[in-house]
């Protein structure tokens, strides 16, 4: 669960929080990843580590106990969210690329850097949609959608990293 539960999607304050994690500064230390959570209910917030900044940009409803044709909205819900929001992306950087991780699910021994670590572990399992922002030519922004079984909310998420995402195996 994330801070952001019960929240509304709105792509305006989604792109707001990007703009945000790609002013601040992220460390480029090597140090393992910090997950920053809400003292007082534990929801995820951010996760940090060196040269990466993992955050929430919208959760959606629980899905527990919801049957067709609910759970495929909420599903399509989360889909289109995605879709606005790449759409804005595209329309301010360029086309995105698309980045998989099916080799890590698919081989969840392999070696896996430690900003796929950070996706893994908050159940962030979807294809990266990635952009160089203009504005940082020098980082690469991520979004990605997911969640970690079908009762689980799913999670709309951004990455921000110094320099390019390592490269998997397809």
């Amino acid at each position: 669960m994330t801070v952001l539960r019960g929240l509304a999607f709105d792509v305006s304050q989604a792109l707001g929080a990007i703009a945000a994690l790609l002013a601040a500064p992220i460390s480029s230390a090597d140090h393992p990843a910090l997950v920053d959570s809400d003292p007082h209910t534990g929801e995820w917030s951010a996760t940090r580590a060196g040269n990466f900044v993992l955050a929430p940009l919208w959760e959606g409803p629980d899905l527990t106990g919801l049957r067709d044709p609910e759970w495929t909205e909420h599903l399509e819900a989360g889909d289109r969210h995605l879709a606005t929001l790449a759409g804005a992306l595209d329309e301010q950087w360029g086309p995105h690329r698309l980045l998989t991780i099916d080799h890590l699910i698919r081989n969840p021994q392999a070696d896996r850097p430690p900003v796929y670590d950070a996706l893994l572990r908050q159940d962030l399992y979807g294809d990266l949609h990635v952009w160089t922002p203009g504005q940082a030519p020098d980082r690469r922004l991520a979004v990605v959608l997911g969640h970690s079984d079908g009762d689980q909310p799913l999670t709309l998420a951004a990455l921000v990293t110094v320099g390019p995402l390592p490269e998997l195996p397809s």
